[in-house]
């Protein structure tokens, strides 16, 4: 793959970029500032990154963000929140699928999102980039910085979690 102008990443993944920084910080001018620290770093080492595919471009510019996040946070001392604004998980027909359950009552979605928050902040977050953002499970440990299958086995008791509760 050749690597496309700087310019073209921010307009392809700025988007991308803010609302994965909208989902874990509690004030606007945070998710900006994130954003924008978040690009200005990925310009700095552009140059010297090297990437095979869209996804690998893509789980670099988050791996930036998250880091940027977790520092922020802990200057703030605040914990990290995943379940902060309204997800709207049930678009996604992957959800339904994976909790064999048909969502579409807003009493079940709500009963969902409770259940949700009470997940730790680390599966809240493991279930939002695999179901919101459509991350697959590899591009999630790049972004995490774990294995792959750690990631997997961590979505999958957490989805199970979910349907325990809401059985």
């Amino acid at each position: 793959m050749q690597k496309p102008p700087f310019d073209e990443v921010v307009k392809n993944y700025i988007r991308l970029v803010y609302f994965f920084a909208k989902k874990s910080l509690y004030q606007q001018e945070d998710v900006d500032d994130i954003v924008q620290e978040t690009f200005l770093k990925a310009m700095n080492n552009y140059k010297q990154f090297t990437f095979k595919s869209e996804d690998e471009l893509k789980s670099w510019l988050l791996t930036i963000c998250r880091h940027l996040i977790a520092d922020q946070m802990r200057s703030k001392k605040k914990t990290i929140s995943i379940e902060q604004n309204n997800i709207e998980l049930f678009d996604n027909s992957d959800v339904e699928d994976m909790m064999n359950a048909e969502i579409t009552h807003e009493k079940d979605i709500e009963s969902v999102k409770k259940e949700l928050v009470k997940l730790k902040a680390e599966e809240q977050e493991i279930i939002r980039l695999r179901i919101v953002e459509e991350m697959e499970f590899k591009e999630i440990a790049v972004a995490l910085d774990t294995k792959e299958a750690a990631v997997k086995m961590r979505f999958y008791r957490a989805i199970i979690k979910l349907k325990e509760a809401l059985v």
